[in-house]
This record gives structure tokens, sequence and C-alpha cells, in this order.
């Protein structure tokens, strides 16, 4: 599944690509499902349904461990990586926006 193009994507279609993406690094990674279960501490069912689509509600902990356990822990900083500004900053930018104006129906 390719993320790249303007489709719109649903949470199902992003959790499927997901458990496929972590599946090939396991396989890459040359470790069963068994031995991923013992390096991550998730369970064995969890990591079997999880890559064959039967569960998408792993929760976000396990998900992590997975990641970890793979190798791959650092690419979640590329999910939301830092604002150039602090949000603190945002807000004071915000501020001096001008604001829209409302007019009246007498104004004309």
């Amino acid at each position: 599944m390719d993320m790249t193009n303007d489709a719109y994507l649903t949470n199902q279609d992003i959790i499927a690509m997901l458990s496929q993406r972590v599946k090939e690094y396991r396989l890459a990674a040359r470790l069963s499902q068994k031995q991923l279960a013992e390096k991550s501490g998730v369970g064995y069912g969890t990591i079997s349904h999880f890559e064959q689509g039967i569960n998408s509600n792993i929760t976000l902990n396990n998900f992590i461990s997975l990641l970890r356990a793979i190798g791959m822990e650092r690419r979640l900083l590329e999910l939301l990586p830092e604002l150039p500004l602090p949000p603190m900053a945002l807000k004071e930018i915000n501020k001096l926006m001008p604001k829209r104006v409302r007019r009246n129906r007498d104004d004309k």
C-alpha cells in the first residue's frame, strides 16, 4: 500500500499497512512470531492476529514494543516531528493576526 498518493486512506487501511510492514520487518530480521513475542514482551496471539488483520486494536504500548523489537522505534519520531516554533510562540503570533471584522447590514 502506497501512502504517497492522494487517495484517502481509512484508519483500517493504515492499520493494515502497518501490520504488513511489521510483518515484513520481522521477516527481514529473521524472527518468527514466537521470537518476536519473546523479544518484545507482546503476546504471540496478539502478534499473529495483528499481522493477519484479525485484530486491529493493538495497544499503542504493544505497537511501540514491536517496533522496538525490530529496531524501528526511532522512526516514531518521524510521525510527529517537532513544530518549527514552540506552541506558545504560535499562540503569540495568532494574537497579532488581524481578526475578522463583522459588518452591520447598514454598512454597505
